[in-house]
């Protein structure tokens, strides 16, 4: 085997995207917003408070390290053998809506780690001759809804319990999760997880996050989200060659060359 022929397979199962003609936009999109993401990974442990002149002072952080650290140690029980640095985690599981989203929030991480998803299951209809006859774009739409995110990946990852927002309706009585905005933000920390693996961990991380952890929770038979009924066996296959749903997020260097 040539060496530029085994450099360019290599390639390729370090990074799925590498290789695929249809995807080099959505590549493209996303090495832009990691680049970008570079520049804001590590925030300083500060944040700003308006003062009455309508300025801003700097101030100590809203939420102490202790804080920061309990929300790596999540993530590192829930994404093992990954190691999430407390900057990073912080990062990762505070919405905008949060008082220390001022030091740092997860919507960069958001806007990378839903371009992440949609590739990702770009790539897998594409090698499924049964997908042929669907549109592509719609079951995107159907799979990927934040609000399916939220309700159905969200509670594997235990994230209703560590992620730091501010429903805009909070003290109204009888909302359940849509209606009080916790699927949507829930769907959004989903996404900004993906980010911040594919930004910390690589593709191929990312790749093997999403074909064992994010799609087989959004197999709803009978649903009108998540995958159709007639990809579920397809799905399930992927897992499994990806290392099952407990299996290793780590790829092996005997598996890549």
């Amino acid at each position: 085997m040539s060496r530029a022929l085994f450099s360019t397979r290599a390639r390729y199962a370090l990074d799925p995207l590498a290789s695929s003609p249809t995807c080099k936009s959505l590549r493209f999109s996303l090495v832009s917003t990691t680049r970008r993401l570079h520049v804001h990974a590590e925030t300083a442990p500060f944040t700003f408070h308006h003062v009455p002149e309508g300025g801003r002072r700097l101030t100590t952080p809203t939420s102490s390290p202790d804080t920061f650290s309990s929300l790596s140690q999540h993530l590192n029980q829930t994404f093992p053998p990954l190691k999430f640095s407390p900057e990073l985690a912080q990062r990762i599981l505070t919405h905008i809506s949060h008082r220390d989203s001022l030091i740092g929030h997860n919507s960069r991480f958001s806007f990378l780690g839903r371009r992440t998803l949609e590739a990702y299951l770009l790539l897998f209809l594409q090698g499924l001759p049964v997908a042929a006859e669907h549109d592509h774009a719609r079951i995107a739409d159907r799979v990927l809804n934040t609000h399916s995110l939220g309700e159905h990946v969200a509670p594997h990852w235990r994230l209703l319990d560590v992620m730091r927002w501010v429903s805009p309706l909070a003290g109204q009585p009888g909302l359940d999760g849509r209606e009080a905005g916790q699927y949507k933000v829930a769907g959004t920390t989903v996404e900004a997880i993906v980010g911040g693996i594919l930004h910390q961990f690589g593709g191929s991380v990312a790749h093997r996050l999403f074909h064992t952890r994010v799609l087989p929770q959004l197999l709803l038979p009978g649903s009108p989200f998540g995958l159709p009924d007639v990809l579920h066996a397809d799905a399930l296959k992927a897992a499994k060659h990806y290392g099952g749903l407990e299996g290793s997020l780590l790829v092996q260097s005997s598996q890549t060359s």
